[in-house]
């Protein structure tokens, strides 16, 4: 069996345990070699690569035609309706799959009850019990211990920046377009690593090129819908140029499309954070590859800090810094009103440019 597991023993081998939990990888590697079988768990917050691998599951137990015979869905059952349909013997096919999506005790103040835990390592091999949950699971809960124990816990977390630019060449592969894993990573810098709204614009980008194969940069610069974290990017990026104007409508285009001045702040702190942290690197002669590394986000996002960083003195980052953190303790201790806060945080950053060229 594929994942992790953990030995409990000390003299007795009866007293092993395997608790086992596998990363989506695992689990299609486990399914392309026929070998699912009993309770799983699905969590985990990549909700969109959750479902598609759900979908494949589907395919490689229910046989063409026989999928509504074999199926069952079910919403926070009861324990002798999980055993009732784990029970019920397949149709014209090896298997049946009962899916049952955000059971409470996994995720709620409920507990499984022991009728339902102790099925767990009973479920027979005509049947696969998927339990999927949305976001992630509760691990001290007793059927999560209970599953990871007697079944596998198939985690699907967020992609790395490498899966998620290898994700984004294979998905345009598909839809019959090439893409250079620079504008992959373009394409994840703007729209953010959620799948689902990378399918949206992929698919929108794939549309709008119509016969052409290659996905471009000015494509992606061209239709992409913009994250919030890109803007503030592009706001930095504003205020580094002196472009008040441009730095002040991208904060308006953010503020009407419901973006709270709190959020913003947090944004705009972090990003001058990040400046920071690449101003005391340079400090301590780190290399340009070290200071991408270490600086934990997107290559493509760390090359953009790097250079906006270079606008600036450490002095005047800290200042930029300091100039955040007071405006959200004034905002938080009452002191000033979250109306028009940003927009004064954002002239004062933008202050210590001309004092610069004043002097």
């Amino acid at each position: 069996h594929l994942g992790h597991c953990r030995y409990t023993g000390i003299h007795n081998f009866k007293s092993i345990i395997f608790s086992v939990t596998m990363d989506r990888k695992e689990f299609t590697q486990l399914l392309k070699a026929g070998k699912v079988q009993g309770a799983y768990l699905f969590e985990g917050v990549e909700e969109n690569i959750k479902a598609a691998t759900l979908q494949s599951l589907r395919k490689a137990i229910l046989p063409e035609g026989m999928e509504e015979l074999n199926e069952s869905v079910m919403d926070a059952p009861a324990t002798d309706a999980i055993i009732a349909a784990c029970e019920t013997l397949p149709f014209l096919a090896d298997k049946r799959l009962v899916i049952v999506r955000d059971h409470p005790a996994l995720t709620g103040r409920s507990d499984a009850d022991e009728k339902l835990l102790s099925y767990i390592p009973n479920v027979p091999e005509s049947a696969v019990l998927v339990f999927l949950c949305r976001g992630k699971a509760d691990a001290r809960k007793k059927l999560y211990k209970a599953v990871q124990k007697h079944g596998t816990v198939v985690s699907f977390a967020q992609l790395n920046d490498v899966e998620l630019n290898q994700w984004i060449i294979r998905s345009f592969g598909s839809m019959g377009k090439q893409c250079a894993p620079q504008t992959a990573s373009l394409l994840a810098f703007t729209v953010g690593n959620d799948t689902a709204l990378l399918r949206t614009e992929m698919e929108k980008l794939a549309a709008l090129t119509g016969e052409r194969t290659d996905i471009l940069d000015e494509d992606v610069r061209a239709v992409s819908t913009r994250s919030i974290e890109c803007t503030v990017f592009e706001m930095v990026d504003a205020v580094v140029a002196g472009q008040e104007g441009k730095a002040f409508g991208l904060l308006r285009d953010m503020l009407i499309s419901g973006s709270d001045r709190i959020g913003i702040l947090a944004m705009l702190l972090r990003q001058y954070r990040l400046l920071q942290h690449v101003k005391i690197m340079q400090f301590e002669k780190k290399s340009a590859q070290e200071l991408k590394q270490n600086l934990g986000i997107a290559p493509f996002a760390a090359e953009r800090c790097i250079r906006q960083a270079q606008a600036y003195s450490g002095r005047e980052v800290k200042q930029a810094v300091d100039i955040c953190l007071n405006t959200e303790y004034r905002i938080k201790s009452g002191q000033m009103n979250q109306e028009g806060s940003l927009e004064a945080a954002m002239l004062e950053i933008f202050a210590l440019r001309h004092q610069r060229r004043q002097a």
